[in-house]
């Protein structure tokens, strides 16, 4: 790999740690769900922010850690993940999804949405959208209330809303 490529991918992993890490601590605003359901963090606009963003974005299931490896100087777990209800983008069946060692790990058996990106490499790996963290989604039917609308839906109507194209998009 020729350093101004190296250079560049390091300034992008970066910026995008260092964007997570500002996520991470800003203050939450909830979306008038009740404290501990899935979607207290998030209000449909981020949600869809993120959805927007990604290339894929899917509930799936752990099924193993599968590796450790350092890319652009950033230490990373690597997870084998099997792809369920997909929401944004074409993904099927299990896919090595890369995230940084300093946020936290995902559960064995664990099930998530995850938005991603595609590392665009021979082993179709997939990163966690910089700055977007896994977001825990046991059952996909448990009801949340919308904060924009005051509705309740369930978890997967929530996603499927967020990860839907809409006027203005980019894709």
């Amino acid at each position: 790999m020729n350093k101004t490529l190296l250079a560049a991918l390091a300034a992008f992993v970066t910026a995008a740690v260092a964007l997570g890490g500002y996520l991470a601590l800003r203050p939450v605003t909830s979306s008038g769900a009740p404290p501990g359901s899935a979607a207290a963090s998030y209000d449909p606009a981020e949600a869809r922010e993120t959805a927007h963003d990604a290339d894929d974005v899917f509930h799936g299931t752990v099924v193993r850690l599968s590796g450790r490896r350092t890319i652009a100087e950033i230490p990373s777990r690597l997870y084998e993940v099997r792809v369920g209800q997909v929401f944004k983008g074409r993904l099927t069946g299990t896919v090595t999804v890369t995230q940084p060692q300093g946020d936290p790990a995902l559960e064995e058996g664990g099930k998530y949405v995850l938005a991603t990106t595609s590392w665009h490499n021979e082993d179709d790996e997939h990163g966690l959208l910089p700055g977007s963290r896994p977001f825990p989604a046991p059952d996909l039917t448990t009801p949340v209330r919308n904060a924009a609308t005051g509705a309740e839906t369930t978890l997967a109507d929530y996603w499927r809303r967020a990860a839907a194209p809409h006027e203005g998009a980019r894709h």
